[in-house]
């Protein structure tokens, strides 16, 4: 347990005191959960200059455009959905693993579970699903990028 008290010791003392609830950059970032993706910092920016959304392989799903109805409506207005080289969602057997919990654990699994195989392809797929939505007030600052793991290099491929 001594680990757990000291990250609660080490977020109380880096306590979110002065930032604002909403960005200042008003910008959006849906980014993967690898552990080596930092939008803040990947982007220039610092704690509180953007929301960001992560989800596994930082994709377009449902429970990503309800954040970003949500972020919108605290102010933000341009979206970046952020993938990345190396993402260990691209060989995730979405189809297998759904089917593998719900017979291990008896239930059944409520959500879409994704899976995809090209990086660019999927990540044109989800910039196209947000700039088509008429959930979101603000679709045309939409942009995707990828960052390359190896080189720190970050491409734009749709602006």
């Amino acid at each position: 347990m001594a680990g757990s008290e000291e990250l609660i010791r080490q977020a109380r003392a880096a306590s979110g005191g002065g930032l604002p609830k909403s960005p200042r950059r008003k910008t959006a970032v849906i980014a993967c959960i690898d552990s080596r993706i930092q939008p803040e910092l990947i982007l220039g920016g610092m704690p509180g200059d953007y929301h960001v959304i992560r989800n596994g392989g930082g994709l377009v799903t449902d429970d990503a455009i309800r954040s970003l109805m949500v972020s919108q409506f605290h102010g933000t207005n341009q979206i970046i959905v952020m993938m990345h080289t190396d993402c260990a969602a691209m060989a995730y057997p979405a189809t297998s693993e759904k089917q593998r919990i719900e017979t291990e654990t008896g239930q059944r699994i409520a959500f879409e579970v994704h899976d995809f195989t090209e990086l660019e392809t999927e990540l044109r797929r989800g910039v196209g699903v947000l700039r088509s939505t008429p959930l979101l007030p603000y679709t045309d600052r939409v942009k995707g990028v990828i960052f390359d793991v190896e080189t720190g290099m970050l491409s734009t491929v749709i602006g």
